[in-house]
């Protein structure tokens, strides 16, 4: 095995944290490695104020990185798997995907709401996505939706000085962060908004040419992870999809038993379309569940190339 790594990562504290917490579990089977990060800057890292659609979709957070994988100065790179377009370049593919941590979406807020129907009329809350914001209006239509973009800490202190009700974040990121909560309160989404594919888990990604680093990354796979995220991903690849659509898809095991939730909307929340396949155990899933909702698209909500 080789004596040193590079790594790739945005610097961002979350992309730092989740990289840092990669090293960690890799040491434990590699402790004579040196691993060193190599810090990328994307172009979703230049452009703060744009929203993700205008500027590219979630691809604009991994194209610099993967460039630098194919130019082959980094050995792997972490990105927060649903950063990661449905379909990788040719020469690269995500070696490893550590345990999921929750998948799920949270509000924070000032106030103590014990379920969104307590939300004040007409409250303003804060997000970037049009998949919260499609399932967010669908059951409320009354809120109005401000577009956010930045770090977390930015984003909580966007609560005040855009004077919102609340933000919608993902549990994974503060967990992963440990972010100090004081003054606010979490109301948990779990049964409310359908993830976006990928949420909470971590992809590694690397060439497929290097064998010694796919082997050395098989160490921290979770198969379970792996198995549930090959189902959001062909999920995903078949409705062509990125953040330019609202696009929600979930697959968890349970019991011996994979299931899998999808889901699209449009942006307004007027037309939201839902499938669930129990159990989900069977190759082609996603691509099962893809054509189930795109047979019920009436509405254009997925429009074609």
């Amino acid at each position: 095995m080789r004596s040193k790594v590079i790594i790739g990562s945005r610097k961002s504290k979350l992309a730092m944290a989740q990289t840092k917490l990669v090293i960690a579990a890799l040491e434990k089977f590699f402790p004579t490695t040196i691993f060193e990060i190599r810090n990328v800057v994307t172009e979703g890292d230049r452009n703060r104020q744009a929203s993700l659609a205008k500027i590219g979709g979630k691809g604009v957070f991994v194209k610099e990185i993967e460039d630098e994988l194919e130019n082959q100065t980094i050995d792997f790179a972490v990105h927060s798997l649903k950063d990661v377009m449905p379909t990788l370049p040719a020469d690269l593919t995500l070696g490893a995907f550590p345990k999921r941590e929750s998948p799920f979406d949270c509000l924070i807020s000032h106030a103590k709401f014990s379920q969104l129907t307590d939300l004040p009329q007409g409250a303003r809350i804060g997000t970037n996505s049009l998949r919260r914001q499609g399932q967010l209006l669908s059951i409320r239509p009354d809120l109005k939706i401000i577009p956010i973009r930045g770090n977390i800490d930015t984003r909580l202190k966007k609560i005040d000085s855009e004077n919102l009700e609340g933000i919608i974040l993902a549990n994974a990121g503060l967990s992963r962060l440990k972010v100090d909560l004081s003054g606010y309160y979490v109301l948990d989404l779990k049964d409310v908004i359908v993830p976006a594919v990928g949420q909470g888990c971590l992809a590694i990604e690397c060439r497929k040419a290097d064998q010694k680093i796919c082997q050395m990354l098989d160490q921290i796979n979770d198969p379970q992870s792996e198995q549930c995220i090959h189902i959001e991903r062909e999920f995903m690849r078949e409705l062509g999809g990125s953040c330019n659509f609202p696009i929600g898809g979930y697959a968890y095991a349970k019991e011996g038993k994979l299931f899998f939730n999808g889901l699209i909307a449009s942006p307004s929340g007027e037309h939201v379309i839902k499938a669930e396949r129990v159990p989900a155990n069977n190759p082609g899933v996603g691509k099962r569940v893809a054509d189930q909702l795109l047979a019920r698209d009436k509405f254009g909500i997925i429009e074609g190339d």
